[in-house]
């Protein structure tokens, strides 16, 4: 597929996604395809949260919107997902140079708020895509529900694991790492929840399994209520195997804080989460360096080069991806909207994908990985 091919492809999924989400609104006279004509339109930017491949598909996607619309892009990104402060000195770039809008991936909740109203003030309008930040002037956030991508990667490290372990006896421990961002909590709890609730509906307590002492007897406890106590116990057990380790922002912290968690539990864990690509890659350095590969079911999140390589080696067993192309895309596409005085609805789910060995070649996983090759 060629790469005129493949960006048309993207934009005609980018096109599904704001005619649906423009169904919700009363404003639908904005043509998909923007001005090629040359006809300049002013400054967007576009601030993004740390040097990565999935920031770089952002990038893409906001410039090939920036070019049918019209508008030049002012790029910038952040060193990490915890530094606002350069986020913070790219917004009063963005406003000195007359930026009609701000499309951002807020490295925090709250301290970016005093820089967004200054911006509000000028009239700058303001995107965020990834994550949300805590301030009404928020015009639109478009992401991928952090909670249901949680959840994606909790149903596909349980179906892995069901393969070898229909009933979920042997499960044993499981680690997460974190990463800093707002996006980690709601992606982790979207993970327990539904591997909690898989677990518990595979355990299985027999009524030979369980005896009434002879005080539960006198208290008129039955057989099916000793049954259901003790599934509640087991699986009270469950979930105090869940670990989380301490949050990292950088890859090599995320593999110390892993092999500190798999040296301390050994061979207990056998599932292990990263929430963004830094903490999926240092939970795999610290699984390749002690050859656990083959003991642990890795999941993590996002589509970086080397994260795909390591699911090529069997180190990472699936990664959730989120369709960073999109994000950059429509997210340029409502900030042109809302600096143009029209509706936008107020969040727009983007999706998430779920990548294994086994899918990872198909043609919708392959353009949703390289949006612009060739």
């Amino acid at each position: 597929m060629n790469k005129n091919k493949r960006r048309g492809l993207f934009r005609a999924l980018a096109a599904c996604a704001v005619s649906a989400a423009m169904l919700a609104t009363s404003s639908c006279s904005l043509p998909f395809l923007g001005d090629k004509g040359g006809r300049q339109k002013g400054t967007i930017a576009v601030i993004t949260k740390q040097q990565l491949s999935f920031w770089d598909d952002v990038k893409k996607g906001a410039e090939d919107a920036g070019d049918e619309l019209g508008y030049n892009i002012l790029y910038s990104v952040a060193d990490g997902d915890n530094d606002y402060v350069s986020q913070i000195n790219a917004i009063k770039e963005a406003i000195n140079k007359g930026a009609k809008a701000i499309v951002i991936a807020p490295n925090s909740t709250t301290d970016l708020n005093s820089v967004f109203k200054e911006a509000e003030d000028k009239g700058v309008k303001i995107v965020n895509i990834n994550s949300k930040a805590d301030y009404d002037g928020v015009a639109s956030l478009i992401c991928s529900s952090d909670y249901d991508s949680g959840a994606v990667a909790a149903r596909n490290a349980i179906k892995m694991i069901k393969t070898t372990d229909p009933k979920l006896s042997n499960i044993g421990k499981i680690a997460i790492i974190g990463h800093t961002a707002s996006t980690a909590e709601n992606r982790i709890k979207g993970f327990t929840d539904v591997i909690t609730n898989q677990v518990a509906a595979t355990i299985e307590v027999k009524e030979e399994d369980v005896e009434l002492t002879a005080e539960e007897l006198a208290d008129g406890k039955t057989i099916e209520e000793k049954i259901e106590e003790e599934k509640k116990a087991q699986l009270e057990k469950f979930k105090k195997g869940i670990e989380q380790g301490e949050r990292c922002a950088k890859r090599d912290a995320a593999k110390e804080e892993a092999l500190k968690l798999l040296k301390s539990d050994g061979n207990g864990i056998t599932v292990m989460l990263g929430t963004n690509t830094n903490t999926t890659l240092g939970i795999c350095d610290a699984v390749n360096e002690l050859g656990l590969e083959t003991n642990i079911t890795v999941v993590g999140f996002n589509s970086d080069e080397e994260e795909i390589g390591y699911i090529k080696t069997g180190v990472l067993d699936g990664t959730v991806i989120q369709n960073p192309y999109i994000m950059g895309y429509v997210g340029v596409r409502f900030a042109h909207k809302v600096a143009n005085n029209q509706t936008v609805p107020v969040e727009l789910d983007t999706g998430a994908t779920f990548v294994t060995p086994s899918n990872m070649n198909d043609d919708y996983v392959q353009l949703m990985l390289y949006p612009t090759k060739k």
